[in-house]
């Protein structure tokens, strides 16, 4: 995932990241996922419904000679359909909106639970997420961030990235959705949301 980021575009995420902690006194997790999920589900949605077409495809242009050969056919071109299945570019077709929806919410819970809330002591948090193979993104904040910060004002940071990432600007969506979160935490908290040391997470950009 390193090829999504340039060396020197994570340094001067990183950097910002550091200065976002020191300004506001909370904790930021930067993560960049290739996936939120296996889903072999998708793999085997996209297996059977295009071996299916592909036979049907077939059965238009050549006259099987025994009747048996259409099962045996779908069931080869659906087990070899489900193995392309298995490759992000395939699996992609075979997603449902709802699904991704879940397993990336629950895989930034897991995400910012394990490696953000439960590491530091003042559980000053918050933490973005870009997950690759559904092109999502997720921001989440803990409950001191969240009695002042709405919801829609989190969305606006993942608009910003949006905006960027279309256009093949991943590291300066990173930078300025940073920028927009630390104005809002000092606007609404009037400061520094915590004087306790922020740098308990490693200040850097993970690759998960």
């Amino acid at each position: 995932m390193h090829q999504y980021i340039l060396q020197e575009d994570k340094e001067l995420i990183e950097s910002r990241l550091k200065t976002f902690e020191r300004n506001t006194g909370c904790e930021l997790l930067l993560i960049l996922a290739g996936s939120s999920d296996q889903y072999p589900g998708a793999s085997w949605r996209f297996g059977i419904l295009s071996g299916f077409i592909i036979t049907f495809i077939f059965s238009l242009f050549f006259e099987f000679a025994h009747s048996y050969i259409w099962p045996v056919a779908t069931l080869i071109i659906t087990l070899f359909m489900t193995w392309i299945g298995h490759f992000n570019w395939a699996k992609k077709f075979a997603l449902s909106e709802m699904e991704v929806e879940r397993e990336t919410y629950e895989k930034a819970l897991e995400y910012f639970h394990t490696l953000g809330t439960s590491k530091v002591s003042h559980k000053v948090t918050a933490m973005i997420m870009v997950s690759l193979l559904e092109r999502k993104i997720m921001v989440l904040v803990d409950e001191e961030l969240r009695s002042k910060i709405t919801q829609p004002e989190l969305d606006e940071l993942i608009t910003i990235m949006r905006k960027h990432f279309k256009e093949n600007h991943m590291a300066l969506g990173f930078i300025e959705s940073i920028a927009s979160l630390e104005e809002k935490i000092l606007n609404d908290f009037g400061g520094k949301v915590s004087d306790a040391n922020p740098s308990e997470l490693k200040d850097t950009l993970h690759f998960l």
